[in-house]
């Protein structure tokens, strides 16, 4: 079951499918008349949940795709770059999909599954898949990457900060796809050695498959409760949070993202009996003044 403490998320037990209690990222701690009462800034203004639970918080782990940037429509691009290619594009995603949250070990053992698996659907030989995806489909993700998108507005001043040693806090970058450091660069994204970068080759896992998160926690040596994942999914990020004991801040895009543990696609029961993921939620340029605020 999981219960909350304060604004942690404590975890007795992973093998339950969390309903999701969202928190506004303005929501005043004094709201329900009990948490942090009369606490407030010098301004007077109380301080809000994310406020104070930011002010715990030593890491981060930032997804990719739709978190650094604004990934609409990059579906359309990778099809319109080679309309030849839309049916490998299509059953990519379907893998992809159907590999989320499984873990199998190492880097060579998920790759052998992920491209038997897309071969088969494709009709077409393993290896061939692994060249098409290695040699063609990411380095075309790549190069539309660096034509048609940028980064969130001061994204990469809040990364070049947060990558200051001497602000003693610690970052990572956590994709599904690879080539993290050069979809990075065609962003323009120059982040600096302390910045982390991580994808399916540095553990042969998928989100939400919690050993992943555990890991990059380990090697920043930082406890699981000490860390903020950032995503636009629960359903990936958020999951995997919850199943790591971390805490979670879901990106709002304005894309129906929001609520994908619900079988219904609906807004869940935020009563906080039973398994419940703590979400707080808000979009880029609160969440960006929030950290701004934390680390300068």
């Amino acid at each position: 079951m999981i219960k909350i403490a304060g604004n942690a998320l404590t975890m007795n037990q992973k093998d339950e499918i969390p309903r999701v209690q969202r928190v506004s990222l303005h929501a005043p701690s004094a709201a329900d008349g009990a948490l942090n009462k009369g606490i407030v800034h010098d301004s007077g203004y109380p301080v809000t949940i994310c406020e104070k639970m930011i002010a715990t918080v030593k890491g981060i782990i930032f997804d990719f795709d739709g978190t650094l940037f604004d990934n609409s429509r990059i579906a359309f691009h990778l099809v319109f770059a080679n309309p030849f290619s839309a049916v490998y594009l299509w059953m990519e995603r379907l893998v992809r999909s159907d590999f989320a949250g499984r873990d199998f070990a190492t880097p060579e053992k998920y790759y052998r599954a992920f491209f038997s698996k897309l071969g088969k659907v494709c009709r077409a030989q393993p290896e061939l898949m692994r060249k098409w995806y290695f040699n063609h489909y990411m380095p075309r993700m790549v190069r539309i990457l660096k034509k048609h998108y940028k980064p969130r507005p001061g994204m990469d001043e809040l990364l070049h900060l947060l990558g200051n040693p001497s602000n003693n806090f610690k970052t990572a970058v956590y994709s599904d796809y690879p080539f993290l450091d050069e979809r990075m660069k065609a962003l323009k994204l120059d982040v600096s050695q302390e910045i982390h970068l991580y994808g399916p080759e540095s553990f042969g896992a998928q989100k939400p498959s919690p050993r992943p998160f555990l890991q990059i926690a380990k090697n920043l040596g930082l406890q699981p409760e000490e860390i903020l994942v950032i995503g636009d999914r629960e359903d990936t990020d958020g999951l995997g949070a919850y199943n790591a004991g971390m805490r979670f801040f879901c990106l709002e895009t304005g894309r129906r993202r929001y609520f994908r543990l619900d079988p219904n696609r609906q807004k869940p029961n935020t009563e906080t009996q039973g398994p419940t993921l703590l979400m707080y939620a808000g979009k880029w340029d609160g969440l960006r003044n929030l950290l701004m605020g934390r680390i300068s």
